[in-house]
């Protein structure tokens, strides 16, 4: 059966109309998930911007530890709700949904061109790429967190858009392409690893000449650096390094096989991004990740020679430097930083590969059943979203609510209250201070000496999960003068004593 773009596009439609409409959710479902525990920073922070209180944290704690582009943007619907709370949030979501179908319409448009065949099979790859990047159920939990995912593989779609133009010849596409990797790395910093092997990857094709390519990556990368310049001289100035705190907070170096574990399990999901089941993840939903990869590595071996010399070069070029970047990062991340659960955040742009090219094999290689995967894929995204709706299944409740309702419960609103998990705590609370380090540059000065810190500080309240209590006030808090006070939905709410 061959189905053309329309129809693909008339379900992407109705998908995008309940990706959007989750703006009008009712209170206490817009307040829940996917909004995440780092988006409450970012989001306090742009409420924060918006009310003329700086780039704060709690309105006086100075900080840079969000990604700034996403968070700016943020800060835009927060102004224009007035501060109102509520009214911004709901103005994110809305700004979340048309950066989600503007990638989609990139991403389509890279699926049609990405190899060659007729005009039926270009439309009907660019309608599956347009349902599948809006059906992938992934892809909502990272692009309505609060975070900046969203806007990130949007720019990296644009990008590889017009890294398949011939912009090397023209002055403005070459000052173009430097505005949006500029942009990519101002949405997300760690962009620059891409930048980098962008470059590398002109220098190394030297057409027509060494020196041309070499005049192409000056323009580019002056011009990235240009745009990106007012955030890495904001963070070398006010905090002494151009990483954000939010980095060195996580930072542990170590050669750790439970890391390397955790990354093949992030790659798998984001191979397989319509295949996510949030709180309810377990080993069988990674068992159909990796059955999943495994069939289309099969597909792709007994379809090869019809995948033959059909690649675009310019798409093909892209991926490859993507997948080179990503390669780097990924040992970055899995070396260098501790909090692996954040690792399938951060390979996100990964799943680029999949978007564009998983049309392109369907259609070649599996048509008759392609339309069958695209409505199934879009019916279990539309009922998890009508769930979502009412604030249920895998976008139900965050966890961390119930922080908030203990600390409400017995922390007077005048008193100042600790944690390492503080973004949702800080969000609905005044008097909040984070000790992660996060978003907290001093914090990061006492690491180790905590309870001496929050001695200094004279706070006296501590509310955390296990993991947090332990590590902030040490195995045995009593020694030093913290008690326990409440438990409630996995968190401690401890209290100081005088000694």
């Amino acid at each position: 059966m061959t189905v053309g773009f329309r129809p693909y596009a008339l379900v992407a439609g109705a998908l995008w109309l309940l990706l959007a409409g989750l703006a009008l959710r009712p209170a206490d479902a817009l307040f829940a998930l996917p909004v995440a525990e780092d988006g409450w920073y970012a989001l306090t922070v742009a409420r924060n911007l918006a009310t003329g209180h700086g780039l704060t944290i709690d309105g006086t704690t100075w900080t840079n530890g969000f990604q700034p582009l996403f968070t700016f943007l943020e800060a835009a619907c927060f102004a224009l709700a007035g501060g109102d709370t509520e009214g911004g949030l709901r103005l994110v979501f809305v700004l979340a949904a048309l950066v989600h179908g503007a990638g989609a319409m990139l991403v389509a448009s890279l699926a049609r061109d990405a190899w060659d065949g007729d005009a039926a099979e270009r439309g009907a790859r660019a309608g599956l790429a347009l349902v599948g990047y809006l059906a992938a159920i992934k892809a909502y939990n990272d692009f309505y967190t609060g975070l900046e995912t969203g806007l990130q593989l949007a720019l990296y779609a644009a990008v590889w858009r017009l890294a398949t133009r011939e912009w090397r010849y023209l002055a403005a596409d070459r000052v173009a392409m430097g505005v949006l990797l500029g942009a990519l790395v101002l949405t997300r910093i760690d962009a620059a690893v891409f930048v980098a092997f962008f470059c590398a990857n002109e220098l190394r094709r030297a057409r027509p000449t060494f020196a041309a390519a070499f005049g192409r990556c000056l323009v580019v990368g002056t011009t990235a650096l240009a745009v990106s310049a007012p955030w890495w001289l904001y963070n070398t100035l006010v905090f002494g390094h151009p990483m954000p705190v939010s980095g060195f907070a996580q930072q542990d170096e170590s050669l750790s096989p439970e890391r390397a574990l955790a990354a093949l399990h992030a790659l798998r999901m984001v191979a397989v991004p319509w295949l996510f089941a949030g709180a309810f993840e377990t080993w069988w939903t990674d068992a159909l990740r990796a059955a999943a990869v495994a069939g289309l590595a099969l597909l792709v071996w007994r379809g090869r020679a019809r995948l033959r010399a059909g690649a675009e070069p310019g798409s093909r070029d892209f991926t490859v430097v993507l997948a080179c970047a990503y390669a780097a990062l990924v040992s970055y991340y899995a070396y260098a930083f501790f909090a692996d659960w954040f690792y399938p955040r951060y390979f996100a742009p990964l799943s680029m590969i999949a978007f564009v090219y998983v049309p392109v094999l369907a259609v070649r290689l599996a048509r008759p059943a392609a339309p069958f995967a695209a409505a199934a894929a879009a019916g279990a995204a539309a009922f998890l979203l009508v769930l979502a709706w009412r604030g249920e299944g895998v976008f139900g409740a965050s966890a961390n609510h119930a922080q908030v309702a203990l600390v409400d419960a017995f922390v007077p609103p005048e008193d100042v209250v600790a944690a390492g998990q503080s973004g949702t705590l800080g969000f609905f609370r005044a008097n909040v201070v984070n000790v992660d380090g996060k978003v907290n540059p001093e914090a990061l000065e006492w690491r180790g000496r905590m309870p001496e810190y929050l001695d200094a500080r004279g706070i006296v309240w501590f509310a955390d999960a296990p993991w947090y209590v332990e590590t902030y006030l040490g195995r045995d808090p009593g020694a030093n003068g913290w008690i326990r006070v409440a438990e409630d939905g996995g968190y401690l709410l401890y209290r100081r004593v005088p000694r």
